[in-house]
């Protein structure tokens, strides 16, 4: 136990650590871009309605899921370094495809472009999500669940600092500049990634097929999983429509100093007028602050529930499936809070409760994962981690739509969270029933080994 220990503390295993940790950061940094960039392309018809802001977080989410579904065995196959160096060259091309395409095209021709590059973001980044959590599985693995939630700080973390520097940017160069700004951190994380050396493949000549077999019948695995599927709808909703719900939901607009009047104007207003107003106007530029910061607290929130999360896992033994429910209990409570709030500063405070509880979901569900077939915790990592972010496929685009239905051009993305809220109680009844299912396997287990222990004593 010494010798591993010793060894999960080499100079070069920190530096895959670190690795691990920066490649996550940058997903942190891309996940903010729904949520801080993409109200202003809405605003600039580089994304025209709501409609099509769900269309390009569905073909976002469909890159994922690609991503998650190969990138799997290729960890396994081919190794760590190729999925994390090809994961990362897809993020560069996306965004410089954004920088380019929103300079030097026009917004009524540029939607296939920047679906296009929706997609290879997806798949990019998701790759780099994958590998990542591979590889600090791999390195740490006497403290993996542990490890896991402090590998997931670096996304919040990278989910916080963007919202902050936005609007100075986008003061500075406009949106293309944080697409630039992005591509060149994606640029220094691909050298770092050539010059280090990584372990070799997990199974580089063949495929345990048996422990697949297992890792699909197994119930837990699917509870997990479906949970997982979700808790990520539910956080990157939050992410994406958080700044939009809290720049236009006329009830929270009516606490900004806003007259009646005036509200209507804004509610109703074309995308050039809103433009504006958010980016001129002082009223304006106050609201989007606060709405910004409002997601910046919730990723802090994220990184203290997994530093949290993280203590007493690593310290005080904390039940994992425990944990989860009480995290997704915590979650549901805060959205359905914060999504039926009339005033902003209510709906800062439940999200911010809401992302204390998310922070240990997803990198616990992950490490559970990964112990239940360690041959191919590659794999099994990824297949959870790929039906997980499946949910990406169905919530965050839905949301967008049902805002559509029932807002019509100006949208209700009021009404289109109520989706989110209903994935987060679901989360939780997912998440009652595993722990339920484990405790009663552990008393079966435990009522066998006394059984046994019994028989020998007889004997």
């Amino acid at each position: 136990m010494s010798k591993q220990h010793t060894k999960l503390f080499t100079t070069h295993d920190l530096l895959l650590l670190l690795v691990a940790f920066l490649g996550i950061f940058l997903y942190g940094l891309l996940a903010a871009l729904p949520g801080s960039v993409l109200p202003t392309l809405e605003r600039s018809q580089y994304l025209p309605s709501d409609t099509d802001v769900g269309t390009f977080l569905l073909i976002n989410a469909i890159g994922a899921v690609l991503a998650y579904l190969v990138s799997g065995p290729i960890i396994d196959r081919v190794g760590k370094k190729f999925a994390l160096l090809t994961g990362t060259a897809f993020v560069i091309v996306s965004m410089v495809g954004f920088a380019l395409t929103v300079t030097q095209v026009r917004a009524a021709a540029a939607l296939l472009l920047i679906f296009a590059c929706s997609l290879l973001l997806g798949l990019g980044a998701n790759a780099i999500v994958s590998a990542g959590h591979a590889l600090v599985v791999d390195v740490a693995t006497a403290w993996r669940n542990a490890a896991l939630n402090l590998l997931d700080v670096c996304f919040g973390l990278g989910l916080m600092t963007l919202p902050l520097f936005v609007q100075a940017l986008q003061k500075s160069g406009g949106s293309a500049l944080i697409f630039w700004l992005l591509a060149a951190a994606a640029l220094v994380l691909a050298i770092i990634l050539l010059a280090l050396k990584f372990p070799g493949p997990a199974h580089p000549e063949s495929f345990p097929v048996s422990e697949a077999k297992d890792l699909f019948k197994n119930s837990s695995f699917w509870l997990l999983a479906v949970a997982l599927f979700m808790y990520v709808g539910t956080e990157v909703s939050v992410a994406k429509w958080v700044v939009t719900f809290m720049e236009r939901d006329a009830r929270l607009l009516a606490h900004s100093g806003l007259v009646t009047t005036r509200l209507q104007e804004i509610t109703q207003a074309s995308p050039a007028v809103l433009s504006q107003f958010f980016e001129q106007d002082p009223v304006g530029i106050g609201i989007a602050n606060y709405a910004l910061s409002t997601l910046s607290l919730f990723a802090l929130a994220l990184i203290v529930g997994r530093l949290v999360s993280s203590f007493l896992l690593g310290f005080l033994k904390v039940n994992s499936f425990r944990l989860l429910t009480i995290g997704s209990a915590i979650t549901a409570l805060g959205l359905a809070l914060g999504f039926t709030a009339n005033s902003p500063e209510t709906v800062r405070w439940a999200l911010v409760a809401s992302g204390f509880g998310m922070g240990p979901i997803f990198p616990t569900s992950v490490g559970l994962t990964s112990v239940m077939v360690p041959r191919i915790a590659g794999t099994a990592m990824s297949l959870v981690m790929g039906v997980g972010f499946a949910g990406l496929l169905l919530i965050p685009p839905a949301v967008g739509y049902l805002s559509a239905a029932v807002g019509g051009v100006a949208g209700n993305v009021r009404a289109g969270l109520v989706v989110v809220l209903v994935a987060s109680v679901t989360m939780l009844l997912l998440h009652i029933v595993l722990t339920w299912r484990e405790r009663r396997l552990a008393g079966i287990s435990e009522a066998a080994l006394e059984m046994e222990a019994a028989a020998a004593e007889t004997d």
